[in-house]
């Protein structure tokens, strides 16, 4: 397993975590009728998902809250890996990807739509990111996908042999899109794997499991130089996108003061509606709702980290512009589904 597998890619987009496989399982070398058992991992507790974040320099915070099992799984083959992963409420996580990679993102039937870096994709659409390029990725409120992770260099190798003079075409952070046939080729494969998600999942693994998944993501990325293909690769970047970041970083050194939307909108130096548009179409929230989530899991990271003796609940919101203490418990346990005194008491 490489170190990106154990790490970033099992952290990088969606609620991740570092599944055990069971070694004694395999077998050997992966020849026909062996099995790899990969266990399923309950995301019970969303500090030890945000804390994996942190230690890794990735970025993680909550946008919304809903009731419901989260879980991850996680597997290899040979040099593929592959994550499953099942989670409610939608959460934006950024950060780079490891030099030497590139991952593909799948969804599985998520409810709402996925944002990469301001763009919205479409249920078929296909995520890539290849070493070095940032992303920034916002979840559906159910979500549910897998992530591919390859060698940058071994995809570099299978495109020049299926279609020479590709391998340097692609690169950065791209959505494919006109996939339709590839993903859903792509997604029977990985149920197949996956097989049931009520309890420890069973990847078969038969020698001919790793060729079909690579066929098909390859396959996948060579689709837009096919004649007559209706696919194409769209570079994942948003034209509004400048905007969102000079606010947020307004935001971020302003966060403890009575800011107002002409205040953001002088900070991105762009009129109200540029403004609103712009946060709506990268997170699916409005400028003024988006500051208040960001001040809000500001405060539950303080609430984990700061004794009671050091700053009470009321010092800790005050600090970050709540003052309605009422509206801000409210708020609180909207967001992540416990009042601030439960998270004070879990530390």
């Amino acid at each position: 397993m490489t170190v990106f597998s154990k790490n970033v890619f099992t952290l990088c987009v969606h609620f991740f975590w570092d599944v055990p496989v069971d070694q004694r399982q395999r077998g050997g070398s992966g020849q026909q009728g062996e099995a790899l058992h990969v266990r399923r991992v309950a995301l019970r507790k969303p500090e030890i998902l945000e804390a994996a974040f942190a230690r890794l320099g990735l970025g993680f915070q909550r946008l919304s809250h809903r009731e419901g099992e989260n879980w991850t799984a996680f597997a290899q083959l040979e040099s593929l890996g592959f994550q499953a992963t099942s989670t409610f409420g939608s959460g934006r996580a950024w950060g780079v990807v490891p030099a030497g990679s590139m991952i593909m993102q799948v969804d599985m039937g998520s409810e709402g739509p996925r944002r990469i870096s301001g763009r919205m994709l479409g249920a078929d659409d296909i995520g890539v990111a290849f070493g070095g390029s940032e992303f920034d990725i916002v979840t559906a409120e159910r979500h549910r996908a897998v992530l591919f992770s390859l060698p940058q260099a071994a995809v570099a190798t299978a495109m020049a042999h299926r279609a020479p003079a590709t391998e340097g075409r692609v690169g950065a952070q791209l959505i494919l899109t006109g996939c339709s046939a590839e993903t859903v080729r792509i997604r029977r494969l990985a149920s197949a794997a996956f097989g049931s998600t009520d309890g420890p999942l069973r990847l078969p693994a038969p020698g001919h499991a790793y060729g079909d998944f690579v066929d098909a993501l390859i396959g996948a990325l060579l689709l837009p130089w096919e004649r007559q293909a209706t696919a194409r690769l769209e570079t994942a970047h948003y034209h509004r996108l400048p905007i969102v970041r000079r606010v947020e970083e307004f935001m971020r050194s302003n966060l403890g003061e009575p800011l107002m939307l002409r205040d953001l909108c002088n900070a991105a130096r762009a009129s109200e509606r540029a403004v609103e548009y712009a946060f709506r179409d990268v997170y699916g929230v409005g400028a003024k709702q988006y500051l208040k989530l960001l001040r809000l899991n500001h405060v539950r990271r303080d609430l984990m980290t700061v004794s009671p003796e050091a700053a009470s609940i009321a010092d800790i919101a005050g600090s970050y512009g709540f003052w309605h203490m009422g509206h801000f418990s409210t708020a609180y346990r909207r967001l992540f589904g416990e009042t601030p005194g439960q998270r004070r008491g879990y530390r």
